[in-house]
């Protein structure tokens, strides 16, 4: 548990509790795989690895615009839907629909049938 401080600090940092959340575990996951720590820190833990690193400003989330790119064009073509202007939303109906047919699709590539 971090004190409430350093909590807020983090917090106020990174632009709130979920992004901190999602910063400090993906950075774990890079630790764990074998990143080098990008401070010199007293501390082993990689948690408090992490939080250095936050808080001397050297790692941050990438915008959200970055990734994603494509998946509207995939999800139109699945649907057969003509895109509408304005459509951004997908919801968990569509998602479930999207994957279906690209496990039919990768299905069919992997066991063809003979006809």
């Amino acid at each position: 548990m971090l004190d409430t401080e350093l909590e807020d600090q983090l917090i106020a940092t990174v632009g709130g509790k979920l992004k901190l959340t999602s910063l400090m575990q993906k950075r774990m996951v890079e630790l764990k795989r074998g990143a080098k720590p990008l401070v010199e820190t007293d501390g082993t833990s990689l948690q408090a690895i992490v939080i250095q690193e936050i808080l001397q400003k050297k790692i941050e989330l990438a915008p959200r615009s970055e990734c994603g790119s494509g998946f509207m064009e995939d999800a139109r073509r699945v649907s057969d839907k003509p895109p509408e202007e304005g459509e951004k939303e997908i919801y968990g109906s569509d998602l479930k629909r999207i994957k279906e047919a690209r496990i039919k699709e990768l299905s069919a590539f992997l066991n063809p049938t003979k006809d």
